[in-house]
């Protein structure tokens, strides 16, 4: 069981952002398809709304994850089916603060991946048959020299934002000389 736990920490530090996103859209998605299915629906036509830039990544998970639930997906609209409407609440990979893990430890940039979505079905007379909002969020901790390896050169969206408050970009090292200095000092000191 230790063994599983370390490889999934171990597993996340190595993901990509997108497939940071990848797996909340599905984990978020996935609930939203099961109910679809308990519904008794075995057609749907899917829509997104919003002007996210990643909506083609949720529209590309939701119809797999549909069809793994035995739902077929129309690409068209008919005034037969059923309607199944998403709406990314929340898309996106956020940075926190790059910290140490210890005084002279690597620095580490925390990551957190966050997909919110609304989903609405809508029965072919236009009724609202469900309504559901799920979410999903991932973390993970790579080294900050990594990063620019685990971003998306192509999806400009799929990267965060790196804080301007660099400030133990010089301040540490300074800090650090400085208990060192003292250290060897009062060493020296001590001996005479």
């Amino acid at each position: 069981m230790m063994m599983i736990i370390l490889a999934g920490v171990a597993l996340t530090g190595t993901m990509t952002n997108m497939d940071m996103l990848e797996s909340v859209v599905s984990d978020a998605v996935a609930p939203v398809a099961e109910q679809v299915a308990a519904a008794g629906v075995e057609a749907v036509f899917l829509g997104v709304e919003g002007d996210h830039e990643g909506s083609w990544l949720l529209e590309q998970i939701a119809v797999s994850s549909l069809n793994s639930q035995g739902i077929t997906v129309a690409t068209s609209r008919d005034e037969e089916l059923y309607s199944l409407n998403l709406r990314p609440m929340e898309l996106a990979v956020t940075y926190s603060q790059v910290r140490r893990s210890w005084m002279l430890g690597g620095r580490q940039l925390p990551r957190q991946a966050n997909c919110q979505l609304a989903a609405t079905l809508l029965d072919p007379m236009g009724n609202v048959v469900l309504t559901v909002r799920e979410g999903a969020v991932l973390n993970s901790t790579v080294s900050a020299g990594n990063i620019v390896t685990l971003e998306s050169s192509s999806e400009r969206w799929v990267n965060g934002e790196l804080s301007d408050e660099e400030s133990g970009n010089l301040l540490e090292p300074l800090v650090v000389t400085g208990v060192v200095t003292a250290l060897v000092y009062l060493f020296y000191s001590s001996r005479n």
